[in-house]
C-alpha cells in the first residue's frame, strides 16, 4: 500500500469578471511548500496566474529541493 502525503498547496482564486470584460476582482494564486515552509509571493492577473500555475511546482522543487548528500559526503 502506498502512503500518500501532501507536500504543498496551490491556492487559486479565479476572480470575478464583469460582463464588460473588466475584472471586479482579478484572478490570483500562491504556492506553499510544507517541507521547507516556502510561501510564494501572490501573483495577480489572468495571464500571470496561468503562467504561475503551469510552472511553480517544478520551478520551486528544482531550485529548493536539490539532492546534496553526495556533495556533503565528499
Amino acid at each position: 500500500m502506498t502512503t500518500l502525503r501532501i507536500t504543498g498547496g496551490l491556492f487559486i482564486d479565479m476572480g470575478q469578471q464583469l460582463k464588460s470584460g473588466r475584472w471586479a476582482h482579478p484572478p490570483r494564486a500562491r504556492y506553499e511548500c510544507i517541507p521547507c515552509q516556502y510561501v510564494s509571493p501572490e501573483v495577480t492577473g489572468a495571464e500571470a496566474v496561468i503562467r504561475f500555475v503551469a510552472t511553480i511546482r517544478a520551478d520551486h522543487y528544482a531550485s529548493s529541493h536539490t539532492v546534496t548528500e553526495g556533495a556533503q559526503a565528499a
